[in-house]
């Protein structure tokens, strides 16, 4: 369906504790490095394994933050074969990280509507999603907070 057909999804379609589908993202190591050298971070514990296998890591891993690439609204709602309304705004994002994260891994987001309410007129939304890589560990929790248009 392209994305023009797409209904839009509503603040008054979601309900708190409603499960969203499962994304799944593997952290390709070039979209990584561009990452990086867009952000002026070289640590090479990031980008050398040579380095990094002498480590107490054991070999690279990806900057914790990089998951924020994949934390987002739009992310979320693909699959539900849904857009955005016009006007939403990222208002605050929080992590808290519980395990390591390298290239190549396979990271499953599971997301649920946490909470929603409203603030001087402003619709929220917060997105809880927890993270977790290929061997089911559970590496990541994110809270996500848009302001919803409608």
């Amino acid at each position: 369906m392209k994305e023009a057909e797409k209904k839009e999804l509503l603040y008054d379609d979601m309900v708190k504790g409603m499960q969203l589908p499962e994304v799944t993202v593997t952290l390709r190591p070039e979209i990584l490095e561009e990452y990086l050298e867009g952000i002026d971070d070289l640590n090479p514990l990031y980008l050398d394994e040579g380095y990094a296998k002498d480590t107490p890591f054991g070999g690279r891993i990806a900057p914790p933050i990089s998951i924020a690439m994949s934390t987002t609204v739009s992310n979320f709602i693909k699959p539900l074969d849904r857009k955005i309304p016009p006007g939403l705004i990222h208002a605050k994002q929080r992590f808290e990280f519980t395990g390591i994260i390298r290239p190549h891994d396979e990271l499953v987001f599971r997301t649920v509507i946490e909470d929603k309410y409203e603030k001087k007129g402003r619709k929220f939304a917060v997105l809880r999603s927890e993270v977790f890589n290929q061997k089911g560990e559970r590496v990541a929790t994110s809270w996500l907070t848009p302001i919803w248009p409608k």
